[in-house]
C-alpha cells in the first residue's frame, strides 16, 4: 500500500444529508453498511435510522440558521457515529440542508471522534449564483475533516451538453455517487481531493471517454492531476486489444499530468464509464469564494463553521 493510499476499518456507517441522502440510501443493495439520514426536511427521512433537525418556528430557515439547530444535536451525532471505524458521508452542495449539516457532521467525525472520514459531494450548477459561495466555504469545511473527499461537478454535464434538465442531471449526480460508493471496497483509495465524472448515457467507450476527459478538465482549475481510475462497466464482451488501445489512448491523453491511470472493468448490460482523478491544487470551486484568492496562512478562521444561535437576552425594562 503506498503512502499515499489508505485502508478501510469495519464497521461502516454511510450518513445521507438532505434529499440526495435518501435517494443513495433508497438505491444500495447488497451493501454491508449501516446508514443514517439527518435532514431538516422530514421528506428527506426514512422511519428509522433518522435524526431530523427540527428548526421549529422558521419557516425558510438560512444555512446558518439550520447550523445553530444542528448544533443542539451534537451530542446525539456523536453516539450515533462512536460505534464506527469509517464514516461514508453523502450530501449535495446544491441544497440548504448539506451546506449547513454535512460541515458539522464531518468535524464530529474527524475531529471530535478522529474516524476515517470519506464524502462524496456533488457541486450547484454554475447559474446558482446564491448558492455558490456557500457551497465553496461548506467544501472546503468537509475537505479538511475528510481523509478522502470525492467531488461530482453538475456543471460539468451541462458544459457538454446544454439540453440535461435538471432532473437528468440530479439523477447522473445520483447514479455516479451510488456507483462511486459500490467502488469503494475495490480500488485504491487516494488520501486528499477526488474529482468523479461519468458518462450520460450509454454509447460507445471511445465517446465516453471524451465525455470524461471533459467534464474532468472543466473542474480543474489551476490543479493537476496526480493519478487516475478509469471506470467502465459493461465492457466485458470487448476485445482485450480495443480496451489496451483505449487505455494508452487515456493515458497520452494525460500527459503532462500523470501516466499512472488504473482500468477497471466490469461486468453489466449498461455500457457507461466513471474517471476518478486524484488532484493536488485549487479547482474551479475555489474561485465560488473570492476570499480563497488569499493565501491560508494570511487567513484568521475557525473550526467550527459559522451559524445563527438563537439568543435571547432578559433585559429589564429601564425608564
Amino acid at each position: 500500500m503506498s503512502e499515499d493510499c489508505i485502508e478501510l476499518k469495519k464497521p461502516t456507517l454511510l450518513i445521507g444529508i438532505g434529499k440526495i441522502g435518501k435517494n443513495i440510501v433508497s438505491k444500495l443493495n447488497n451493501v454491508e453498511h449501516d446508514f443514517l439520514l439527518i435532514s431538516n426536511h422530514r421528506d428527506d427521512l426514512e422511519v428509522y435510522n433518522s435524526l431530523h433537525v427540527d428548526c421549529k418556528s422558521w419557516i425558510n430557515p438560512s444555512s446558518y440558521k439550520i447550523r445553530s439547530f444542528v448544533e443542539i444535536h451534537k451530542e446525539e451525532i456523536c453516539s450515533k457515529l462512536s460505534g464506527y471505524e469509517t464514516i461514508i458521508l453523502v450530501t449535495s452542495l446544491a441544497e440548504k440542508s448539506g451546506i449547513a449539516i454535512a460541515p458539522i457532521v464531518s468535524h464530529i467525525a474527524k475531529s471530535i471522534l478522529d474516524k476515517t472520514v470519506i464524502s462524496l459531494v456533488t457541486m450547484p450548477f454554475g447559474h446558482e449564483k446564491d448558492r455558490l459561495f456557500q457551497a465553496s466555504i461548506s467544501l472546503k469545511r468537509i475537505s479538511l475533516n475528510s481523509d478522502i473527499n470525492f467531488i461530482v461537478d453538475n456543471d460539468a454535464y451541462v458544459e457538454i451538453n446544454p439540453n440535461l434538465t435538471v432532473k437528468d442531471s440530479s439523477e447522473i449526480s445520483d447514479e455516479i455517487v451510488l456507483n462511486t460508493i459500490k467502488l469503494i471496497p475495490e480500488i485504491a483509495l487516494n488520501l486528499g481531493t477526488n474529482l468523479v465524472s461519468g458518462t450520460m448515457k450509454e454509447n460507445n467507450i471511445e465517446a465516453g471517454i471524451k465525455d470524461l476527459i471533459t467534464q474532468l478538465y472543466s473542474s480543474l482549475g489551476t490543479s493537476s492531476i496526480t493519478k487516475s481510475i478509469l471506470y467502465v462497466n459493461g465492457a466485458r464482451n470487448e476485445p482485450i486489444g480495443k480496451l489496451n488501445e483505449m487505455l494508452s489512448n487515456f493515458q497520452n491523453s494525460m500527459e503532462g499530468d500523470t501516466n499512472d491511470v488504473s482500468f477497471v472493468v466490469t461486468d453489466s448490460s449498461r455500457n457507461n464509464m466513471h474517471l476518478i482523478a486524484s488532484i493536488k491544487g485549487r479547482t474551479k470551486f475555489d474561485s465560488y469564494d473570492p476570499l480563497n484568492m488569499i493565501p491560508d496562512d494570511n487567513v484568521l478562521d475557525w473550526d467550527i463553521p459559522e451559524s445563527h444561535p438563537n439568543i435571547d437576552l432578559p433585559l429589564p425594562l429601564i425608564d
